[in-house]
């Protein structure tokens, strides 16, 4: 992954996740759903990046 679009992700759902839960207005199944995403988009770099780390 590029890294110059990794930042404005990681910025996108860190900051997005403490956003969306401070908004009461929004229904707790977009709230579940952006949290599920987050976590899923958050975990999947994690591991890429992981496995970069060793492989070299």
């Amino acid at each position: 992954m590029k890294e110059k679009y990794l930042i404005p992700i990681l910025i996108f759902f860190v900051l997005g996740s403490a956003a969306i839960s401070r908004i009461h207005s929004l229904s707790q199944t977009f709230k579940s759903f952006f949290y599920g995403t987050a976590l899923v988009v958050l975990l999947v770099i994690g591991m890429i990046r992981t496995y970069h780390y060793f492989k070299s």
